[in-house]
């Protein structure tokens, strides 16, 4: 059987408006993938660094925190992640995640550590879907 060629140039034309209706369609959406209610998640996964990189890495110091802070982080260990609604968080969490942003040089490494005594954690934080720091990366 041989179909027409306009029948079959009608046909992928509707073919190509179809797909790229789901494509733009996507670009509306103000979160397609569905991302927009991921919480912010912070969590520590404790390493052993030989003295030569500990004289390399600049931890957050847990002393160096605030009670609030230092609260948060205790959750997080506890309790193996702390979570929090994307909404807006209470101002010591924010003040934790921009500390914590402030030691990845602008994204450039997703390396950020905790010293708290003489244990040294590496830190996981994510807003959503975007990492900003990740323990084993």
């Amino acid at each position: 059987m041989r179909i027409p060629r306009r029948s079959l140039l009608r046909r992928g034309t509707l073919l190509c408006a179809v797909g790229l209706a789901g494509c733009v369609s996507g670009l509306r959406d103000e979160d397609a993938r569905g991302t927009a209610g991921l919480p912010w998640r912070l969590w520590f996964e404790e390493v052993t660094l030989p003295p030569s990189e500990r004289e390399r890495v600049d931890p957050l110091v847990f002393g160096d925190l605030t009670e609030a802070e230092r609260e948060i982080v205790r959750t997080a260990m506890a309790e193996g992640e702390y979570t929090l609604e994307r909404d807006r968080g209470p101002p010591a969490f924010e003040r934790l995640r921009d500390r914590i942003e402030e030691r990845t040089g602008n994204g450039e490494t997703l390396a950020v550590y905790l010293r708290r005594g003489e244990t040294y954690y590496r830190v996981g934080f994510a807003d959503g879907d975007h990492v900003v720091a990740h323990p084993g990366r």
